[in-house]
């Protein structure tokens, strides 16, 4: 579809959806009803998004200018695994403005990225990530604190 096409369905189908956004091709979301996203987010190719349908609390939220990489995987829904039965657990997981999460990257249910972070590629972001942090790894730590320039270069 060409991509003005898109965009109003994007408005209609998302819970919010902000200005200036690009959502590539080969990119999935369940449940878009309960995802926000801001504006001037950018989403490369084949990342994935899994809201949670059974409990109505649980959003994904991208605040703005958010860019992120191929193939990163955002879940907001999970299970309890004290149970057997493995019953539905959810928490929201929000992306605050300024976010760049690196490819192949996972955030899982109830972390909160702030505002002006870096993940770094391949990264699983288990706990919530402080304002203007660098973090990588499996599971993610803070490697260092991000140093802001002027935006003149």
């Amino acid at each position: 579809m060409p991509p003005f096409v898109r965009q109003v369905i994007f408005k209609v189908i998302f819970k919010g959806f902000g200005k200036n956004n690009n959502i590539d091709y080969k990119t999935y979301f369940r449940y878009p009803s309960k995802i926000k996203i801001g504006n001037n987010v950018w989403i490369n190719r084949g990342c994935q998004f899994y809201g949670s349908y059974h409990i109505k609390e649980a959003e994904i939220i991208l605040g703005d200018n958010i860019a992120l990489g191929p193939n990163v995987t955002i879940f907001s829904a999970s299970h309890d695994y004290d149970y057997l039965n493995l019953p539905d657990t959810a928490s929201s997981v929000i992306i605050k403005n300024n976010v760049w999460i690196g490819g192949n990257s996972t955030i899982l249910p109830g972390v909160v990225i702030e505002e002006g972070c870096i993940i770094g590629a391949g990264s699983i972001v288990t706990k919530s990530i402080p304002p203007y942090s660098i973090a990588v790894g499996s599971p993610a730590v803070v490697i260092k604190r991000r140093e802001i320039k002027s935006d003149t270069i």
